[in-house]
């Protein structure tokens, strides 16, 4: 095991997922071999593989925020969005001052073009005391996104958009025939 987290360390990513594949042939159910060999796939671009790791990890010990928020971040890189979504509204729920859990969920709701509820988690990461490199990140991310505010005449919300189509019941196809030979 320490071999595999000195290579980790030093950039060496392959020989970490290899050295970290033989220590789990031998005892699989060693939850830093699986989050290791994960942060050795993540390096690697290797997104389908290091959420598997993540997840066998979380199985593994709930309660570490860390494999939760590197799950979320390896669905998101795999284009599994909404997946990721939830694991970090799982996450969430679980611990709410999770300044972490709150930045990556709003910085994804900010890609996603759900713009409010994006400042909302990283408001909230600010409230929960995040690491002073955390709190830099937020404030550029939320002034970024003041500037692209500026520079829009109009950007919908598409949250509030979704909940409105959602509510409103569209007509049968029926309905819509009648509407076509009785407008003239």
């Amino acid at each position: 095991m320490k071999q595999a987290s000195d290579q980790l360390s030093e950039g060496q990513f392959e020989e970490a997922v290899e050295t970290f594949s033989a220590s789990l042939a031998v005892r699989p159910k060693i939850a830093t071999a699986l989050r290791g060999r994960g942060l050795a796939h993540l390096q690697l671009k290797q997104w389908a593989q290091a959420a598997a790791d993540f997840d066998a990890a979380r199985i593994l010990i709930p309660d570490d925020a860390e494999n939760w928020i590197d799950l979320g971040i390896s669905l998101a890189r795999d284009d599994r969005i909404y997946p990721a979504i939830e694991g970090f509204e799982t996450l969430l729920a679980k611990q709410p001052e999770c300044a972490r859990g709150h930045l990556e969920l709003g910085m994804l709701h900010l890609r996603l073009g759900a713009i409010p509820k994006g400042r909302e988690h990283l408001k909230q990461a600010l409230t929960f005391h995040p690491t002073l490199e955390q709190r830099r990140f937020i404030e550029a991310a939320l002034h970024e996104q003041d500037r692209l505010d500026r520079k829009r005449f109009y950007r919908p919300d598409f949250e509030a958009l979704h909940h409105q189509q959602r509510s409103t019941p569209s007509p049968s196809w029926i309905q819509r025939l009648r509407e076509l030979f009785t407008s003239r």
